[in-house]
């Protein structure tokens, strides 16, 4: 399994920002964390294998569900993104006419861009030795995510606490 990066040292921040109003916990956050995220996933974009670039192109920076978050041990309003290389996801078919009149309504199918080898690079096997690009870029880029998400959720306090007349 892969392996977990958590940022330390931002407990007090976490404190500071669960004691605030909804409007500055929801999207303003958000979006510092997907920035900070997207900072590693462009580094490990960086670093993939470049045979023919899919693998690059299929890492993302997701929202973990609300299940995962509280599998993760978030708390109520807690926020979890995570960087890593999108699957092939099934889908199903919409009902629509065409797909009503070819009977597949119901029906699933799966996505192109399945790069399931990621994993045989990023952790080896056997017979391969491990090239990994994922953990170097969350190990590399870790501390300047953290500054960009203290960053981006100062910014929102501050657009908030102006809008609100508290300065």
């Amino acid at each position: 399994m892969a392996e977990r990066i958590e940022i330390k040292g931002l407990d007090g921040l976490l404190k500071s920002l669960r004691g605030l109003p909804k409007a500055v916990q929801g999207k303003p956050l958000q979006a510092g964390m997907r920035a900070g995220g997207n900072l590693i996933r462009d580094e490990a974009r960086r670093r993939a294998p470049k045979a023919s670039g899919a693998m690059a192109r299929q890492i993302v920076t997701r929202r973990a569900n609300a299940r995962s978050r509280r599998k993760a041990g978030v708390g109520e309003g807690g926020e979890y993104y995570t960087v890593g290389v999108m699957l092939g996801a099934k889908r199903k078919y919409a009902n629509t006419k065409r797909n009503r009149r070819m009977r597949r309504v119901g029906k699933s199918y799966r996505l192109e861009s399945d790069v399931y080898y990621w994993r045989f690079k990023e952790f080896g096997t056997k017979k391969m030795a491990a090239e990994p690009f994922l953990t170097p870029a969350g190990e590399a880029k870790g501390p300047e995510a953290a500054q960009v998400v203290i960053d981006a959720t100062r910014k929102a306090i501050d657009n908030y606490t102006k809008e609100t007349g508290w300065r």
